[in-house]
């Protein structure tokens, strides 16, 4: 393997069902998608190649991902340079005209602070198109609660390397949402305890 290229082993477990619920949920008329935190570039990379006629912008806040990704998605004909983005700025892109459909942040929310779950949802009402599809992967908490004891487990590592990190509950990520004109549409069972939160505009 390319020795720039970066191996994430929660890629090789999950890739097939998230790529499956993904021709089942993605809109037929959306163009455009931003990736926020694309880690490795392998899910770009898969995506890309299962949704030719989109267009994906694959982001990062550590520059230290850039090459991986980049030498990922080389030789795709729908994958723009991968960009340093952070979401805790006022102004995501200097073209202020440039607007996504779909907005894709895989396994980001729990390893990072509450602040740039709320930074998301606040920059996203300025960068997507007015029939957009935000749709968020990983673990969350259903009305307080965990969904599974590995969840719990999981939860109690991620507070070790941080207290800031977490488990998000869904209505906790809802009412962030509903503050920038955004509701959650429905919730998307994932095998491994996770799920697929569909955003849409209110």
């Amino acid at each position: 393997m390319n020795d720039i290229r970066r191996d994430a082993p929660s890629f090789h477990r999950n890739i097939e069902p998230i790529t499956q619920k993904m021709h089942e949920i993605l809109s037929k008329n959306s163009l455009h998608v931003l990736e926020i935190g694309s880690g490795s570039g392998q899910h770009t990379t898969r995506l890309s190649r299962e949704f030719p006629h989109l267009n994906f912008q694959p982001t990062e806040y550590d520059v230290d991902n850039l090459p991986s990704i980049n030498s990922w998605c080389e030789g795709y004909h729908n994958v723009e340079p991968a960009v340093q983005l952070d979401v805790s700025k006022k102004q995501w892109f200097e073209d202020e005209a440039t607007k996504f459909d779909i907005l894709l942040c895989f396994n980001v929310i729990h390893i990072t602070p509450w602040k740039i779950t709320e930074a998301i949802f606040k920059g996203a009402k300025n960068v997507m198109s007015n029939e957009c599809q935000l749709l968020f992967y990983g673990p969350f908490k259903i009305d307080g609660k965990q969904t599974s004891d590995s969840n719990g487990e999981f939860e109690k590592w991620l507070k070790g390397k941080d207290q800031g990190f977490g488990i998000r509950d869904i209505s906790e990520v809802d009412t962030v949402a509903k503050n920038h004109g955004f509701k959650l549409k429905r919730r998307h069972p994932m095998p491994a305890n996770n799920l697929i939160c569909e955003f849409a505009r209110v």
